[in-house]
């Protein structure tokens, strides 16, 4: 059963997720809005209709899942193109944090600089006190 499941999940090579994905882009659809709600902290995202001026869709995570409010997905329960549209965005935004962090990295390797022989001398031991194999030894605190 599970293997039926999968098989009828993919469509040329593709999840339904994935053309969800393709819809929204090919669509011009963005996230307008994002949030939480406070009853439950979910977290939710507001995507404009296609077809009708003046109307939003609300994204909703609910777990691992997303739900719509869209009549595709209530009545049909098909992944629509506004939940494409969010995961479009998450991408982007995680596509952006990635770059960000390699930009930094490379900023970090770029500052530093080659230490001197002398400079390596003096940081291999800044111990207070000679090692020796005395069973301890006694220094004055200051």
């Amino acid at each position: 059963m599970a293997a039926k499941r999968v098989a009828a999940a993919k469509v040329n090579g593709q999840t339904a997720l994935e053309r969800a994905c393709g819809r929204a882009a090919a669509a011009g659809l963005t996230v307008a809005g994002r949030g939480y709600r406070k009853s439950d902290f979910a977290l939710v995202w507001f995507i404009p209709s296609q077809h009708e001026a003046n109307r939003w869709y609300q994204v909703t995570q609910v777990g691992a899942h997303m739900e719509c409010a869209c009549r595709g997905y209530r009545d049909f329960a098909q992944t629509c193109a506004h939940i494409g549209a969010v995961c479009n965005d998450l991408a982007a935004e995680a596509r952006a944090f990635a770059a960000a962090q390699a930009a930094a990295q490379v900023a970090s390797i770029g500052s530093a600089r080659v230490l001197t022989a002398d400079e390596i001398e003096q940081q291999r031991d800044t111990a207070p006190l000679a090692r020796d194999n005395k069973p301890f030894s006694l220094f004055k605190a200051s």
